[in-house]
């Protein structure tokens, strides 16, 4: 089966999520090549490095995170090179479905799907479609 995307990066500080998530990404092959981050800081540091690899197609992003949430990732990825933000489209997978959250999130304008926790076959499905895969 052929991968949906190349790149995906998840952050989550929850090794628990990072695991399923992982896991789930895999049994559906989303993507060839997967990078997990446990805080935003580490995934800003990452994706803000010119020397890192190139900048992942997909960002599984969690909103409630120590020190930097998800939001506070957002505002600096909006602040990160063109080449990144040109390739790179978010997917806000999180706990809340609080609708203002909701409503934040897809003020940025990388966010291209909100996934409230677990991910399912039928999110993945609606973001293959997102993405012209389907």
């Amino acid at each position: 089966m052929k991968s949906i995307v190349d790149t995906t990066v998840l952050i989550d500080d929850s090794e628990i999520d990072l695991f399923i998530q992982r896991r789930f990404l895999e049994v559906y092959s989303f993507t060839n090549n997967l990078i997990a981050y446990k805080s935003a800081q580490e995934a800003i540091d990452s994706l803000s490095s010119k020397t890192n690899n190139p900048a992942p197609d997909i960002i599984f992003l969690d909103l409630n995170m120590p020190n930097i949430d998800g939001f506070g990732f957002l505002e600096s990825f909006d602040k990160m090179d063109e080449t990144v933000k040109a390739k790179s489209q978010i997917v806000v997978l999180t706990s809340s479905n609080n609708k203002h959250d909701k409503d934040q999130a897809f003020q940025y304008k990388n966010v291209i799907q909100y996934i409230t926790k677990p991910i399912k076959q039928s999110d993945i499905d609606q973001l293959k479609k997102l993405l012209g895969k389907s």
